[in-house]
Formats: structure tokens, sequence, C-alpha cells
């Protein structure tokens, strides 16, 4: 069990300091990141919240060449499992640890701490997590309370080109630029007249983003020769012939290992068709057929298509076949831990997700299985770290193949639970 002292976050000035012009200042200049509406830190001085889209992986990083004091961000626990990354996040740069194994009020006091006692910036993405296809995800309702119980000024820095510089799918950063734009959202005179309704909804449309629209309204390129690789970590449904686990990408394109469908990855995030394949009935399931036409205008049009074609087939072809896997893959190593403590080896062999259950079984035999009943929280850390929780133990599968996706298994996982949810309500 971790006591409250060892993820007591602290900060030193100068390692911020360092931080900023050192790494800071790289990125920015490799992202070609530009700074709009600074001054706004001329009038709006700590105690404040600062609150952005999530982009990318970096976010934080960029955002913090351009904020004049250091930010206690709200970061997952998932990133401060080692005894480094504890060090460096939680008692240098001052990160406030969150997780489902912590309880939402310990986040909430040291966010109130340093606040209302420490007079700092405390920074948090209120989607809670990076987006897959560019476009916002939804916001945290809790994150409307915490700001009205505050009253402190709330600074928005809102990301504009980041997602194309570096999707949270890629290796590969691309050459093109990015804004980010800071203007004060809140200030503690317009909250004490506002519902947490009001608040929510002002929020989510400043929040509101979609990255690849944005460059293509203005025509802006962000180059790479291998601009599609590794897009199989968040596509994973074929639209020509519905193959699950079948798409796989290399330089400018994405296709199909089974059909043959290929797609050229633009440099703006559109897709052009290059081939339908060869599945013989050709495939529509609620879409258009790819005959000549551009199957997907883009990259969230095609993951929100997956996702409901995903839920459509677990329940007609996977829940009345519960043993036949969803999807499976080989050299997954799982771990498990609590918390923010290091992880222990469970075993690695081939993973596999059913209707019923999660399933790793290892050369000689060993199996580890979980039953997805048990399973609360599935997600994904970085690019391909796929956990999720049961009860308050984390679990971690972590493949070899770095374009094996764990993010599917998070989606199945979603729609598993939603079903069963569907269900019932149906019998009450």
């Amino acid at each position: 069990m971790i006591s409250a002292r060892r993820y007591s976050p602290t900060n030193s000035y100068f390692f911020t300091w360092i931080l900023r012009h050192s790494y800071g200042a790289y990125i920015c200049r490799v992202y070609k990141a530009k700074g709009i509406g600074l001054e706004v830190f001329d009038r709006v001085k700590p105690p404040f919240i600062l609150v952005g889209n999530h982009s990318t992986l970096l976010d934080p990083f960029l955002t913090n060449n351009f904020v004049p004091h250091p930010i206690h961000w709200v970061s997952s626990d998932g990133n401060m499992r080692s005894p480094i990354m504890r060090f460096l996040l939680i008692k240098l740069v001052g990160s406030i640890p969150k997780s489902k194994a912590i309880p939402d009020i310990e986040t909430v006091n040291w966010m109130v701490e340093f606040i209302r006692k420490r007079k700092g910036v405390v920074g948090l993405y209120p989607e809670g997590q990076s987006s897959w296809n560019g476009d916002s995800l939804p916001v945290f309702g809790s994150t409307a309370k915490l700001i009205r119980l505050l009253k402190a000024p709330v600074i928005l820095a809102h990301s504009r080109g980041a997602y194309m510089t570096k999707p949270r799918w890629s290796y590969f950063r691309r050459e093109g630029r990015m804004e980010i734009e800071f203007s004060e959202l809140f200030s503690p005179e317009m909250l004490k007249d506002m519902s947490v309704k009001d608040i929510d909804e002002k929020l989510k449309t400043a929040i509101s983003h979609d990255d690849p629209a944005w460059a293509q309204a203005r025509r802006i390129a962000f180059r790479h020769p291998r601009r599609a690789e590794s897009l199989e970590l968040a596509l994973f449904a074929c639209p020509a012939c519905g193959a699950l686990h079948s798409i796989a990408s290399k330089n400018e394109q994405v296709f199909c290992r089974r059909c043959g469908f290929s797609a050229e990855y633009g440099e703006d995030g559109s897709f052009r068709l290059l081939g339908k394949g060869d599945s013989p009935t050709g495939f529509d399931f609620g879409i258009k057929p790819v005959s000549g036409e551009l199957l997907f205008e883009s990259l969230k049009t095609w993951d929100l298509w997956q996702k409901t074609y995903l839920e459509q087939r677990i329940a007609r072809d996977f829940l009345v076949n519960p043993e036949q896997p969803i999807f499976s893959d080989e050299r997954v190593s799982l771990l498990r831990g609590k918390r923010m403590d290091t992880m222990d080896l469970q075993g690695k062999g081939r993973l596999s997700l059913n209707s019923r259950y999660l399933l790793l079984r290892q050369p000689g035999g060993r199996e580890v299985k979980i039953e997805v009943a048990d399973i609360d929280g599935p997600g994904v850390l970085k690019w391909n770290f796929f956990e999720f929780y049961v009860g308050k133990t984390v679990y971690r599968a972590r493949f070899d193949d770095k374009t094996a996706s764990g993010y599917k298994y998070a989606m199945a996982l979603e729609a598993l639970a939603a079903l069963r949810k569907a269900a019932g309500a149906k019998e009450t």
C-alpha cells in the first residue's frame, strides 16, 4: 500500500526552469510551436487553473514552455510506476497523480492545496486522455464541478496542429506547424454567477477542436514519407471486407491484409482510395460502398464507424460463440500492480479476448484468465500499453510488436460492457 507521503507532489523551481529552457525549448523548436495570447499572463497571476484540449502525448511539455510559472499537471499514475519516473514527475515536476485506484477526493484535495494554500498553477486536460483520431473527446463533468468549487481564474491553452504534427498512434513527427493560443476562459467574478451546467457547456465549446479539419481548412501539409505507419494502432476494422484485426500500414499507405483494400493517408489527414480489395461481395455495414469514392473523409469518421461496427459484430457473432476470440496477439507480457507500485510480471505469451474472459496463454500451457465482467476502466497508456483494473489492482498488457493495438482491446471491452448494460436494462 502506498502512503500519502510517497505521492505528495512537490516542485523544484530550478528543475522546472532547466526543463523549460532545455527539453521544452527543443520540442517547441522542432514542432514549430508558436504561442499566441501570452499577454494574458501579464494580467492573470497565480493561483489559476490551466485547461486545454489534449491532442498529443507531448502537450504538457509544449504548454510548459509558454507559461511563465511552474504547472502542477494532473497526470495518470500509469506514468509513475517506475521509481525514476515517480521521483521525476512527483518530486521534481510536482505532478498530481490520478487513477481509478486513487479516490477522486485525494486528487481534488491536492488541487485545492495548490490553488488555495500554495497559490500555484494546476494544469489538467478535461478529456482525460489524448485523442486517437484528432477530434476532441467528451469532457468529464467533474471538471466543471471542480472549477466551480475552486473559483480561481481558468486559462485556456487551445492547441492547433499538435495532433497533425505527432498523432497519438505515430512514432514519427511530421514537418508542419502548430500553435497554442492562451486566453482567460473564466474569471472568479464570472464563476460566481455561473451554474455547473453553464460552466460545463462553455468548457466543452472551448475545448472542442478537430485538428485534421483545421489543417484541411487552412491547406496546411504535415509531411513525412512514413506518415501512415502504425495507423493500425488506431484502426482495427476493414471497411471493404469487414475483417477485424486485419489493418496494416507502410509508408504513406494503409491496407487490409485479408482483402487487399488500400488507401493513402494524406498530408492533411484525409484518405484517398487506392484499391477496393477483392472481397467477393463487397461490404456495406451502414456506410457508402467503396467503388470509386473516398470511403472515409477522415480518421475520425473511420474511427466512429469501427466502434459502432465492432459492437454490432460482437452482438451478432461473438456473444453467441463466447469461446471465439474477438482479438488476439502473440508475444504479450501481462503485468500486475497497485497504484504507482512497480508492476510484477504475470507471464508472457498469447493474449486473446472473447466475450467471457481475457486470456494469456503461455508456452507450456500455463494460463492467466480474467473474467470480462470483472474488468473496469480499460484504456491505453502512451502508444499501446493496454491497461485495465480488477478492483483496485491494475493490469498492463505490454506488446513486443510496437504496432499491436491496445486500443482495439479497450474498445471491445467497452462494447461488451455496453451490451451487458443494455441486456440488463431489458430484463428489468
